[in-house]
């Protein structure tokens, strides 16, 4: 995938995996995200995007939901 790169974020709040599957479904609604796939046990959504998605337009998927966001790797 030309162009894609992978980015962890940490989010906070998520307890179940219907929270996990909010936070996957809002981070991939995010233009430029190409994937998601949230790792519960961590805490972490790890995402396949083009470079250009901005750090808050994460930060305001992840608000939206209700949980965390707590930085990127």
């Amino acid at each position: 995938m030309f162009g894609i790169v992978t980015q962890v974020v940490h989010v906070e709040g998520m307890h179940c995996a219907h929270c996990a599957a909010r936070v996957e479904e809002a981070l991939s609604g995010v233009a430029g995200v190409r994937s998601a796939k949230v790792n519960l046990n961590k805490k972490i959504a790890t995402i396949k995007a083009k470079p250009a998605v901005a750090e808050a337009d994460i930060k305001k998927a992840i608000d939206e939901t209700g949980f965390t966001f707590a930085g990127l790797e």
